[in-house]
């Protein structure tokens, strides 16, 4: 699912603050978007954390949280990239995350395609972990909230679902520029 508008109620947005992404989002809601980052799209669902998502996904009748990245964010690259002089040292969970590519990928593959494969299987790792949270993963489910991740290319100002990232990229090794 590649989107341009959101039709929908009130969006939340998990995001990382140095995409600078907010204005496109923003043009891509119908309604009202809400923000929440963490450098990395890496988020800590601590109880208090929890509690005051739940509060805002009530109060401003949020029906969808959608986990976005730029491909670009620079967390992503400095794993992926080690001649890159890293900025600000990530959660070991990023550098995890590069485990889950294949090998002949990490040699063989463009470092964009690369770079898109990786962050969205981290944002569907966030995902998942708030879906599995104490508090706000039931919260969520019970009250039917949508959650999905999509990872922006700014050159083709394409939002990529992971399932067309997976499909493009690991089958076909390309993403086409529509």
């Amino acid at each position: 699912m590649i989107f341009n508008k959101l039709e929908s109620s009130n969006c939340l947005f998990m995001i990382c603050p140095t995409d600078n992404i907010e204005s496109i989002l923003r043009q891509s809601c119908s309604s009202k978007a809400f923000f929440y980052t963490a450098l990395g799209a890496n988020f800590r669902w601590d109880i208090d954390t929890q509690q005051s998502l739940i509060s805002l996904i009530e109060n401003q009748k949020i029906t969808q949280v959608i986990f976005i990245t730029k491909y670009s964010n620079l967390f992503y690259r400095e794993v992926l990239e080690p001649e890159i002089e890293p900025f600000f040292n990530v959660n070991e969970t990023l550098l995890q995350m590069d485990k889950t590519l294949p090998d002949y990928f990490l040699n063989q593959s463009h470092p964009i395609l690369r770079t898109m494969l990786f962050a969205s299987r981290h944002l569907q790792r966030q995902q998942k972990h708030i879906l599995e949270s104490s508090i706000l993963g039931k919260a969520l489910k019970h009250n039917m909230i949508i959650t999905q991740s999509f990872v922006y290319h700014p050159n083709n100002q394409i939002f990529y679902s992971p399932r067309i990232i997976e499909k493009k990229v690991l089958l076909y090794g390309k993403l086409s520029p529509n």
